[in-house]
């Protein structure tokens, strides 16, 4: 299993992390609060956590390519979302143990 965390650093992170969660679950499952969500992408899975300064993300996927489309479905949406603000997901590769 590939992994990969983000992180886009916003005091509005809750609100993000709804909407993207909303607008996702129009094509897949998705589950959600206002601290944490899940989203089932056919090709890997998206673990978003909302604290008070910041936006954080924990991709998973069975390879590579998978995981990239992921993380280019997270980027673009963060994009789309923030167009008046514009913000970028920091990401960073998880070490395996």
């Amino acid at each position: 299993m590939m992994r990969r965390q983000g992180q886009v650093p916003t005091p509005e992170a809750s609100r993000y992390l709804q909407r993207l969660c909303f607008h996702f679950t129009r094509k897949i499952n998705v589950t959600y609060d206002e601290h944490r969500g899940e989203a089932h992408f056919p090709w890997g899975l998206c673990v978003l956590r909302a604290d008070e300064s910041a936006l954080h993300f924990d991709c998973s996927a069975d390879d590579d390519a998978s995981l990239a489309r992921v993380q280019f479905a997270i980027d673009s949406h963060i994009e789309l979302f923030s167009r008046k603000s514009p913000m970028a997901v920091e990401w960073r590769p998880v070490q395996a143990l």
